[in-house]
């Protein structure tokens, strides 16, 4: 976006660190920094999740190969180096599973058989402690940040509210609605927070108040507790109507966050980024940008070069794509519809950090697809079926060629799975590695082990 466009001033942009699923490994992430830097952002929205180094009553939380408060510390020295800020993100109130799951924290659920959501502090007793937790909770991420000027406290898609017994008894007994109990529990997190570190700067997701009216904001108090950050990830961006106005009489100029995507919002089992869509995204954000050139910034909800080219540019032209994709060491521009090129040439292997990752999910992306087309093809159904390969009737005139292929793609997926295992290792710990191969690859090489 141009500095005219948004009256002489740049518009700040932090890249969203998503912890809950294949986070980098310390040395892969200080890799970054410079990168994140060069690109044009401002800082890092760091999701910790469950890497987060939880203690004391929190400790469960912690998963096996989490990082050390020392870990968090040297980010956080790197980042500022590189003059970039970090705000930590705790999810306080809808996607808590991280936290719900355990025994100790399942009595907090707002549906019993769900650990997405916890009950509304609406409903909280001494017993219970919702207010006790997420105060911990964000005490201690406070206290691993002693330059901490901004903190993101979640509560989006908080899906199950309202549905439990005891809330709903509560919203009919005092006559209140879903939103107002959303608004009670975000203020109350808020409240906390800036308590703990004066002046701090309190951002949360927007979906689930989008529909609140003006009064029921500010009788909550959240003009002066919290900044919105709007997310919408499609290439069109849809929001209710007069939601904008609303929000803008409620918190004024240079107040309000925009949040885009490049990752999480094409399917929950892509493998390859389709760089078009969050691009597509992105280009819609700038026209919002227009109507709203005070916004406050705009946090990319994952991490993507390309994206942040969109905001760095006055757009996106053959130019930009170029320079992008010389930034990543290209001589071709970068693909951005890696499942529209299943065939032919290879595409060219990028040699930033991490690309052998980027170069090696490619080829499974073509792999999977050639796997895909034999098991599902004609061939198979008529000379391979369940049938004919438990009794032995097989005609090797009619299944040698397909035998000779899948022989073909299982020893090359073999063969990416150790290679993609150690990088993976390398990049976003063993334990990434072990789910994505065991997960993508293993269940093909023994399907075709099988035949």
């Amino acid at each position: 976006m141009s500095e005219s466009a948004l009256g002489g001033r740049l518009l700040p942009k932090y890249v969203h660190l998503d912890m809950k699923g294949g986070p980098p490994t310390l040395s892969y992430l200080l890799t970054l920094l410079p990168m994140f830097k060069e690109w044009g952002t401002t800082g890092l929205v760091v999701e910790w999740e469950d890497m987060f180094p939880w203690s004391g009553s929190l400790s469960m939380l912690a998963r096996p190969g989490h990082y050390t408060l020392g870990m968090v510390g040297e980010l956080l020295r790197a980042a500022e180096q590189h003059k970039l800020e970090v705000v930590p993100l705790v999810q306080t109130f809808g996607h808590m599973e991280f936290v719900l799951k355990h025994e100790q924290f399942k009595h907090l659920r707002e549906m019993e058989m769900f650990p997405n959501s916890m009950m509304p502090v609406a409903v909280d007793s001494e017993e219970r402690g919702v207010r006790v937790l997420v105060t911990e909770m964000v005490r201690q991420v406070v206290a691993a940040h002693p330059s901490l000027t901004t903190i993101h406290i979640g509560c989006d898609e908080v899906w199950c509210l309202g549905q439990s017994g005891l809330t709903r008894q509560h919203l009919e007994t005092r006559g209140r609605s879903v939103i107002d109990v959303f608004l009670e529990h975000t203020a109350m997190v808020a409240t906390a927070a800036r308590q703990m570190r004066t002046g701090v700067k309190v951002l949360v997701w927007d979906d689930m108040m989008r529909t609140a009216s003006v009064e029921q904001l500010l009788e909550a108090g959240l003009d002066k507790l919290v900044q919105p950050v709007i997310w919408s990830y499609g290439q069109v961006l849809a929001f209710p109507p007069g939601m904008l106005e609303r929000y803008q009489s409620v918190w004024g100029e240079g107040n309000i966050w925009g949040g885009s995507a490049w990752r999480g919002a094409t399917g929950s089992n892509m493998q390859a980024t389709t760089i078009r869509h969050h691009l597509d995204n992105h280009l819609a954000w700038l026209s919002v940008l227009q109507e709203m050139p005070d916004l406050a910034g705009i946090v990319l909800t994952g991490w993507a070069r390309c994206c942040l080219a969109v905001f760095s540019s006055h757009g996106w032209t053959p130019d930009s794509h170029k320079q992008c994709s010389a930034s990543l060491l290209l001589q071709e521009n970068l693909m951005l519809e890696p499942y529209m090129f299943l065939t032919g040439d290879e595409p060219e292997h990028p040699t930033f950090p991490g690309s052998n990752v980027y170069s090696m999910v490619l080829a499974y992306v073509r792999l999977a697809a050639q796997f895909n087309d034999i098991m599902n093809s004609p061939a198979r159904a008529t000379w391979l079926n369940q049938w004919q390969v438990e009794r032995g009737f097989l005609n090797p005139l009619q299944v040698q060629v397909t035998m000779h292929e899948l022989a073909l793609i299982g020893s090359r997926l073999k063969a990416l799975s150790k290679s993609m295992e150690k990088e993976l290792t390398d990049l976003l710990h063993d334990f990434t590695a072990d789910e994505w191969v065991h997960t993508n690859i293993t269940p093909k090489t023994m399907e075709i082990d099988q035949l």
